[in-house]
């Protein structure tokens, strides 16, 4: 019976649409899997040094032990984002004479490969072999390791016990998220010394290498726990299956203001909050937000006037970088009820640019924090912000009428390529080094306060030759119309 599930099981994963897509996607992904893996495991040889920067005068394992729970916060937070339980796959098998108990496990086992699991061993390994083992004996050194295998096994388990009670991952990780701020701000204030207790935990086990199996007592209940619950509620009319629960419906009503284009605002806002890829894109606007704290920090490189452009595109444009790059494959669905309006078209690329100007404002309303850097990075997202609302975010849409790549909005944001074709790569370029290389060659050709006028003058040209623009633009997309209509009618 076993043998059986493992069959379908293989012929389900090299049978899946993924194998079918393009070259250039499976070579992309690679690339990604690779850089990743490489940057962890370069980051397990750097990590000693990363803590004495941050924690001088204390001892490197003593650090790392001390705020390893943190890892494992931001892990569970991972976890229910992106970690789906395989419960699709066991549908199938309801109506085939196997036991409930054996598909159960099938699935509890199935989920142990996942990325998430075997990435923290890419800097643990070596750390341990590098750093660990240095100041104790190899038996205590491997007894710390496999401890940390055994809490990261827990950790998976723990968390698909909570899939099985929310489908709003959203939610579940807000949860985890403020009990992970509020234990951190109990311990930073030393109300509560958490950190200091696990610190103690990590170094007992180092002392007493048998204490390493007390994780692996959990992992066996915790696997035994899932099996028979998964088990007990294998019926698609069970919490098992996810069914479709009433939201909250945004109804958005003060775009009616706008007019007829406040209504294709409206269904833009409803699009993004109410689909999984869309409210995906909408936050990963926030690590773009917050990215100028991570590269103003480095007084050497903010010294260079194009970096500073560099960045002020990512940060006041960021909306149009991880979300208006994919316009218009969102509508994709519905693109054909759009060709059938006579101003649909119009209305719906003025929505799109309506809300680049609105997100590039608050982007830069937000940037005003970066003050504490000095005056100067104000400036330069001052004037990378005029520049999105005039150049970029023209650029974005006119590029968007060379899309062949329908999206399902309902699917995962997690490796999922949907939408990515040719057209999305190369406007990512544009938009991140066009004004990068249009800059640099002012600064070489001119003094740095004519450069610096051209280039916020050339944003406001695109402003006020706004209409202009997008009449060429609209003739585009019109021109490409049947080809876009013939591509997202395509399978997914």
């Amino acid at each position: 019976m076993s043998q059986t599930i493992n069959s379908l099981n293989r012929k389900s994963f090299y049978r899946s649409t993924y194998w079918q897509r393009s070259i250039a996607i499976k070579v992309l992904v690679g690339f990604f899997v690779f850089y990743l893996s490489i940057s962890i495991l370069i980051m397990g040889f750097t990590l000693p040094a990363i803590l004495q920067e941050y924690f001088p005068g204390q001892k490197v394992i003593s650090a790392f032990n001390q705020n390893l729970w943190y890892y494992f916060i931001f892990s569970a937070i991972l976890r229910q984002l992106f970690q789906e339980i395989p419960i699709v796959n066991s549908i199938p098998l309801l109506v085939l004479p196997f036991k409930k108990k054996k598909i159960a496990r099938h699935l509890v086992n199935k989920s142990f490969f996942h990325i998430i699991n075997f990435l923290p061993l890419l800097f643990l390994i070596p750390f341990t072999f590098d750093t660990v083992i240095e100041e104790y004996e190899l038996l205590n050194t491997l007894g710390w390791l496999i401890n940390l295998v055994g809490l990261i096994l827990v950790d998976h388990l723990i968390g698909i016990w909570l899939k099985r009670f929310s489908f709003y991952k959203e939610k579940m990780s807000a949860i985890i998220l403020g009990l992970g701020i509020g234990l951190f701000l109990l311990s930073f204030y030393s109300i509560i010394p958490v950190s200091v207790w696990i610190g103690q935990y990590f170094h007992s086990v180092l002392v007493y290498p048998p204490l390493a199996v007390a994780p692996f007592i959990f992992v066996v209940l915790l696997y035994r726990f899932n099996i028979n619950e998964i088990a007990k509620g294998m019926y698609l009319d069970s919490r098992l299956i996810p069914v479709e629960k009433d939201v909250n419906i945004h109804a958005f009503s003060w775009t009616d203001k706008f007019g007829s284009i406040g209504k294709y605002i409206s269904l833009e806002l409803k699009m993004i909050t109410r689909n999984k890829r869309t409210r995906s894109a909408f936050m990963s606007v926030v690590f773009l937000l917050l990215y100028g704290f991570i590269v103003y920090g480095n007084s050497g490189m903010a010294n260079y006037d194009f970096f500073l452009i560099f960045i002020g595109i990512l940060i006041t444009g960021s909306f149009s970088v991880s979300y208006g790059q994919f316009t218009p494959a969102w509508h994709s669905k519905y693109y054909p009820f759009l060709m059938t309006r006579d101003f649909g078209l119009k209305n719906m690329l003025n929505a799109q640019y309506f809300l680049f100007i609105a997100s590039t404002v608050i982007a830069f309303v937000f940037s005003t924090v970066y003050l504490i850097y000095g005056a100067k990075v104000l400036f330069f997202n001052f004037l990378s912000a005029i520049f999105n609302i005039g150049i970029t975010s023209h650029i974005v849409l006119w590029m968007g009428s060379f899309s062949s790549k329908p999206i399902d909005l309902s699917q995962s944001s997690f490796f999922n390529y949907q939408g990515t074709g040719a057209s999305v790569w190369i406007m990512a370029l544009v938009i991140i080094l066009g004004p990068i290389l249009y800059f640099g060659l002012l600064s070489l050709l001119l003094e740095d306060i004519w450069s610096y006028l051209i280039f916020g003058l050339t944003g406001i040209g695109g402003i006020i030759f706004h209409e202009s623009i997008m009449n060429k633009i609209l003739i585009r997309y019109k021109k490409n119309k049947h080809r876009m209509l013939y591509s997202y009618r395509q399978t997914f």
